[in-house]
């Protein structure tokens, strides 16, 4: 008998797609595990504690394919006073054990005639894709400051790797902006700094570094780079335009998925358009488009879309829609708006459906291939199926046949599931 199943089982096994048998899946549990499960069957395969703060910030946990777990809180500058006392250590899950690494947080004053000097650093770390290294990004700006206030700034940001201890420093990339002059006494209203992407997988051959101004009522996003390395060398290129928010790209990085913010400031939300974008071969395909769809610019309501992902052939692209408020909650005017009740109606009809997926075909005129309201993106297990969380269980979603499948498997919040 223990022979027949385990002929089916090897069966079921060799029928089940490729690309799902390939890909990981775990959950954040309370009260501070890691629970993967396998994405075909979604049988636990193991678990793992993690520490219990990582709950509260779910965004600073990265996963890998290698099976690897960081956890990665990093401090945000200019540093705060806790920041500055407070040890700072990264918590790594190597596939084995774990481990914890300095972030090496750094705060230095110099004193210059009537000024002071301060140098900070506060690292973020990546994952690598093979699980052999650790990627280190750092802006380091060096701060002229009197009386409290900012007079002008230096930043030069930096790109290393590492071995999983934090050991044995490798230089990749590093770029010097010139002095700046804080005009507001605050340099991040109107000074550059850079910030880098990398795939959730972890750092491959690729990672994409954009320069912005954070700004008093909104960034601005200066110019962006593609980093990529061809044989232990990495070298840079400049993209024609900056790149606002990358919500996902192709394994290669050069097909790339970008977000077109609200402009909306100063407590509002709905100023601009908001729009996604898939980057293919010099063209700009627009997979969704605020205001061609839901017609809303009287109303202080914005549509957007957090998260997007590329199927893995790239012929569609899925993406959560939500919005800045709830459909039982007061919408308001937006600063130029004018009341109009077919569009108070029409906003009203959209909210109830949300958060929803939509799932697009990419080419130059998309088609809408499926809509799923009530639901939240995880990703693709394999070309025609999605993960999603409905009503906090992990459902999946055939775009072909239409058809669903719920799990067993809850979750608190969709940035409680990683697939991998």
């Amino acid at each position: 008998m223990r022979n027949i199943f385990r002929i089916i089982a090897a069966v079921l096994s060799l029928s089940m797609p490729l690309f799902a048998q390939g890909k990981k899946l775990w959950v954040l549990r309370p009260p501070g595990e890691m629970v993967e499960y396998d994405p075909a069957t979604f049988a636990i395969k193991q678990k793992v504690k993690i520490p219990a703060e990582a709950l509260k910030s779910p965004t600073a946990i990265s996963v890998n394919r290698a099976g690897q777990i960081l956890f990665a809180p990093a401090a945000s500058l200019p540093l705060s006073d806790e920041d500055i006392k407070g040890p700072h250590k990264f918590w790594l899950w190597d596939g084995h054990a774990a481990t914890t690494i300095d972030e090496g947080v750094k705060h230095n004053i110099e004193e210059t005639g009537s000024n002071q000097a301060i140098t900070e650093e506060a690292p973020l770390a990546c994952l690598s894709a093979d699980g052999k290294h650790l990627y280190w990004f750092a802006n380091q700006p060096r701060k002229l400051e009197r009386e409290g206030v900012d007079l002008s700034t230096e930043i030069t940001w930096q790109a290393w790797r590492t071995d999983l201890s934090g050991a044995n420093r490798e230089e990749v990339a590093s770029q010097k902006l010139p002095e700046c002059r804080c005009k507001t006494g605050t340099c991040e209203d109107t000074c550059p700094s850079e910030v880098a992407w990398a795939p959730a997988t972890g750092v491959g051959n690729f990672f994409f570094l954009t320069q912005f101004i954070a700004g008093q009522t909104g960034s601005v996003y200066k110019a962006s780079t593609r980093y990529q390395e061809d044989a232990g060398k990495w070298t840079s290129t400049d993209l024609p335009e900056s790149l606002q928010r990358i919500l996902d790209t192709t394994p290669d990085g050069v097909t790339v998925v970008e977000a077109i913010p609200d402009t909306g400031c100063c407590g509002w939300s709905n100023q601009s358009n908001d729009q996604t974008l898939v980057l293919m071969s010099g063209k700009k395909i627009a997979v969704f488009d605020e205001q061609a769809t839901y017609k809303n610019p009287d109303y202080d309501v914005s549509f957007f879309t957090p998260t997007a992902k590329l199927s893995p052939d790239a012929d569609s692209i899925a993406m959560t829609i939500t919005s800045t408020t709830a459909a039982n909650k007061p919408i308001q005017l937006s600063e130029q708006g004018q009341a109009n009740p077919e569009e108070s109606e029409r906003i009203r009809k959209a909210l109830a459906e949300l958060p929803a997926v939509v799932v697009k075909s990419v080419e130059d005129t998309p088609r809408q291939v499926a809509f799923i309201p009530h639901a939240t993106l995880i990703g693709w297990i394999t070309d025609n199926e999605l993960l999603l969380v409905d009503d906090h269980l992990l459902v999946t979603y055939n775009v072909e046949r239409k058809t669903r499948r719920r799990t067993t498997i809850r979750v608190e919040d969709s940035s409680y599931v990683f697939l991998r």
